[in-house]
């Protein structure tokens, strides 16, 4: 079907082609004291069709195939090239010389009956209420998402790509006395089988009952710590000033510094679309380029900027493999781990605090500057040791400088479900805000 497209838009005149196809089937269940309260499924396709016509790349999509007149979208393709006036390079992209193999395991959630999920969420509902600082469970979750992608050109490169996986979670409301916190840990699956009632309960239990009773403290700057998910999260932010279209804009800090020392030398960034710890795993970007890992950053020295084939052609560079959703984005982008533990890597801390939540991550960040002043939450470290939590803190700082005196890394790497991983990251001295 897509190659009878293909064919038909070449009759057009259009000079090459290209049919990116999304099919993405998903169930989302959720239940509210102990009755299902949400039982959503869907099964959508989306493609969208690229164009060259008049040496300006166009771009149509569309959502319901039975409503398509594909020779009609042909000829909106070519109207939008018409009405085009930027100049910008217009690339179908030819096939890379070899791709990777994938190596993921596709399990069929489907296969599972929906009663049996239901359960997962009850038993879930009902452990994490069992708890005597637990006054109620605002909602469970279970979402499972199975995608194929295919990419057909008329350069003859045909590609396609398959991922599932689920995932469920439970939010708790934590009391103690006056003290109301709410906690839940996200449970990732790549096999139903994965899922445990009660290790998920715990697990949300601890991070709950763990961060009741806090305080504030005083205003100063301290060494900080801050968790596996907490510093993803940080990173997360900060990735669009490795893009080349943020270089292409002046939107990055970064634009004349590749081959420069950006960090400390214990800091290496690294994009890997294979890692062997990440949920996704990928061979090839939304163009047909193929992914490959890649320091971004090699002991503290920014190696370069991640290219969709545009920004690539713009700066006279190969593409990266970075080409998703019509912008640049990542892969698995994370700080490579050292060899510490966590309790190691805080033993020497007398007076510091241990950030394990914060509040603002994109109206309290500047990415271009790099500085950032966030609500967060922890604990206080005292003698190389968590002690008791705290809250209603604000910590400040530029991301930038805090790269650069890194004292620490742990060994606790994590992904999160955006992709983005890290392990627990001590950081020399941070202001924090708090009582006077």
């Amino acid at each position: 079907m897509y190659q009878n497209w293909i064919d038909l838009g070449l009759k057009k005149g259009i000079t090459d082609l290209e049919v990116f196809a999304v099919r993405n089937k998903s169930l989302k269940l959720s239940v509210y004291q102990n009755k299902l309260d949400q039982h959503v499924q869907s099964d959508v396709e989306s493609i969208t069709i690229r164009g060259i016509y008049d040496n300006k790349l166009s771009t149509v999509r569309f959502e319901n195939l039975s409503d398509v007149h594909v020779d009609q979208l042909l000829d909106a393709l070519k109207a939008n090239a018409k009405a085009l006036t930027v100049v910008e390079p217009a690339i179908i992209y030819e096939g890379s010389k070899s791709y990777p193999e994938v190596k993921d395991e596709l399990f069929d959630f489907g296969s599972i009956p929906v009663t049996k999920k239901i359960d997962l969420l009850k038993d879930l509902e009902q452990q994490i209420l069992a708890n005597p600082f637990v006054t109620q469970v605002q909602s469970t979750m279970y979402q499972e998402v199975d995608t194929e992608t295919t990419l057909v050109n008329s350069k003859g490169l045909h590609l396609s790509r398959h991922n599932t996986y689920a995932y469920a979670y439970a939010i708790g409301v934590f009391q103690k006395e006056e003290d109301i916190k709410t906690a839940y840990d996200i449970k990732l699956a790549k096999n139903f089988d994965e899922f445990d009632a009660k290790q998920m309960a715990e697990a949300t239990i601890k991070k709950g009952v763990s961060s009741l009773g806090g305080t504030s403290m005083k205003s100063g700057e301290y060494p900080v710590v801050f968790s596996n998910e907490m510093f993803a999260d940080i990173l997360e932010v900060f990735t669009s000033i490795f893009s080349g279209e943020a270089a292409y804009r002046n939107m990055t800090f970064l634009k004349d510094k590749v081959n420069q020392q950006i960090a400390g030398k214990d800091i290496n960034l690294i994009d890997d679309p294979l890692h062997p710890d990440a949920h996704f795993k990928t061979g090839f970007d939304d163009e047909g380029v193929a992914c490959s890992k890649r320091y971004v950053v090699e002991n503290g020295v920014f190696k370069g900027f991640n290219h969709n084939l545009k920004t690539a052609s713009i700066f006279k560079e190969e593409p990266t493999g970075n080409g998703f959703r019509g912008g640049i984005s990542t892969t698995n982008f994370y700080l490579e781990p050292h060899e510490k533990d966590f309790d190691t890597l805080i033993s020497d801390i007398q007076d510091g605090v241990y950030i394990t939540d914060l509040v603002g991550l994109h109206a309290g960040v500047k990415t271009v500057s790099g500085e950032f002043s966030l609500q967060a939450s922890g604990f206080k470290i005292k003698n190389g040791k968590v002690d008791h939590p705290v809250k209603m803190i604000v910590i400040s700082g530029n991301f930038f400088d805090a790269i650069n005196h890194v004292k620490g890394i742990g060994s606790d790497l994590k992904f999160g479900l955006s992709g983005i991983g890290s392990p627990s990251v001590y950081i020399e001295s941070l202001m924090i805000g708090g009582e006077a």
